[in-house]
């Protein structure tokens, strides 16, 4: 392994960490290494450690009695692997592989705690496919694959020799222009027939028999290309992505309902059949809409989140759960201000009866549940962003508008319907219902006390309406800020690690 001029060192097992500090330092940007040179330094590493093993029972390392190593197999031997999954990550191509040979290589890169990924296209393939975590058979036809080349570059050059003529000047003689004109239909007219040559290529591939490699392998591919490994990275960064904010979402509202019900439970109210209904639709249909975001044609380096718990996904449902918390809270003690305390549905298990309490609460819930499927859907570098996606964009914007036409009473007929209660109008209706206060904050915050009677001093709807856009304006930038903050150290690792 020469590195430059003056330096140049040989693999042995002792010396891997001069070899890194040597790689690190170079100009060297690939190292190519064939399957024979990987079956050369397992064979040592086993003769080694069979060497040392003799030696400590008393042997003395005698090398007519050193066992038979099979060149064949000894790639996979454990401690050929041991010495491999140190090695591999340091190269870059790996050429002339056997097929046991490619197999080891995809082993010790699982080993080494690598995400392996092999695309093959034969019989040979088959167990590295099957090792790997992402196996993708593409379809080999050499005859089909050197015309799609030939058309490809044809279409090319006519289509740069078109650009090229673009460039020229504009001829002022009207024959040149019929000419010209005529040359161009008539270019046009090969490009056509090259593209249906392409087709007809295409076809041919379709009807083309799948081998083994495509029953090894999880994905396959009728194409002779390998564009089907960043299609596969790409939609499968959109899928995980998908799934993560949806568990998100589910989490949050989850989080949500359980806070609003209990505190509608401790002073006996409850919210109404048609609500939970009304609501229900509204959040599976936007569940649905957010599975149509597509993946972007660019690949970004940013990498998302493997799981749903991890620490960017927890540290958002946290902050977005506090933030919903407080003013849920705020509106809920504000509105039992407003309560009736000899109200007869005030009970557990009483008759469901609209009033301020579940109408006020009913409404901040909604907009907090329509609010996370705003600010958690993620949007670039990984799907497309979320206006692009007209359905959801278009249902998120209808569900906001309903909520905030309830809160200002703009269409009674919906609030009936929806079994609001009326929200008054009037600054002072009626003393601070202390009793349902007390229960639902405790005795001791009298500071609450006194901000409740304070909020009391603003009209009720633009109170609740200014909560409203308050909590969702104050949950979207809260995760902005974590998805900042959680991609600056990703790309500072990935900095690091480079």
């Amino acid at each position: 392994m020469k590195l430059d001029d003056e330096k140049s060192i040989a693999y042995t097992p002792e010396n891997l960490k001069t070899v890194k500090d040597m790689l690190a330092e170079s100009e060297i940007k690939a190292i190519c290494v064939t399957g024979d040179v990987l079956t050369e330094i397992a064979m040592v590493a086993v003769r080694n450690k069979l060497s040392k093993v003799e030696q400590a029972a008393g042997g003395g390392g005698d090398s007519t009695t050193t066992p038979f190593i099979d060149p064949k197999t000894v790639l996979l031997h454990p401690d050929a692997q041991a010495t491999l999954q140190s090695l591999v990550p340091l190269m870059t191509v790996f050429a002339r592989h056997a097929p046991r040979q490619k197999e080891a290589v995809i082993a010790a890169f699982n080993a080494a705690g690598r995400v392996t990924l092999m695309c093959g296209d034969g019989t040979n393939d088959v167990g590295a496919l099957k090792m790997s975590h992402i196996g993708i058979s593409i379809i080999s036809v050499p005859d089909v694959e050197a015309k799609q080349r030939e058309v490809m570059e044809e279409i090319e050059m006519e289509r740069k020799e078109r650009k090229r003529e673009k460039k020229n000047q504009l001829l002022a003689d009207s024959d040149k222009k019929k000419k010209k004109a005529l040359k161009t239909r008539r270019k046009k007219k090969s490009i056509e027939q090259q593209l249906q040559v392409l087709a007809e290529a295409e076809e041919e591939v379709y009807n083309v028999a799948l081998g083994d490699a495509s029953v090894a392998s999880p994905f396959t591919s009728r194409t002779t290309s390998i564009k089907c490994v960043k299609d596969i990275i790409q939609r499968g960064r959109c899928t995980l992505v998908t799934m993560i904010q949806i568990y998100k979402i589910l989490g949050v509202n989850c989080l949500v309902n359980a806070l609003t019900l209990s505190s509608l439970y401790l002073v006996g109210a409850k919210q109404g059949d048609r609500q939970l209904t009304a609501v229900g639709v509204v959040v599976a249909g936007l569940f649905f809409f957010v599975t149509k975001g597509q993946p972007l044609k660019k690949l970004s380096p940013q990498r998302p989140p493997i799981t749903v718990l991890s620490k960017e996904a927890m540290t958002s449902l946290a902050l977005q759960f506090l933030i919903h918390f407080v003013f849920i809270m705020i509106v809920t003690a504000v509105s039992l201000t407003y309560l009736d305390p000899y109200d007869p549905s005030l009970i557990p298990d009483g008759n469901f009866n609209p009033n301020i309490l579940n109408t006020s609460t009913f409404l901040m819930t909604v907009l907090a549940t329509v609010n996370t499927f705003v600010v958690n859907y993620q949007g670039e570098p990984f799907i497309e962003d979320l206006k692009k996606n007209k359905l959801l964009i278009k249902s998120l914007q209808a569900s906001v508008g309903i909520v905030f036409a309830c809160a200002l009473e703009i269409f009674p007929p919906l609030n009936d319907l929806l079994q609001l209660s009326p929200l008054p109008s009037e600054l002072t209706t009626r003393a601070v219902t202390s009793v349902h206060l007390n229960n639902l904050i405790g005795d001791s915050w009298e500071e609450f006390h006194q901000f409740v009677s304070m909020l009391r001093s603003i009209d009720f709807k633009t109170l609740l309406c200014v909560l409203m856009v308050l909590d969702c304006g104050i949950s979207l930038l809260a995760e902005q800020m974590v998805r900042k903050f959680f991609r600056s150290m990703q790309m500072r690792s990935l900095k690091n690690s480079q």
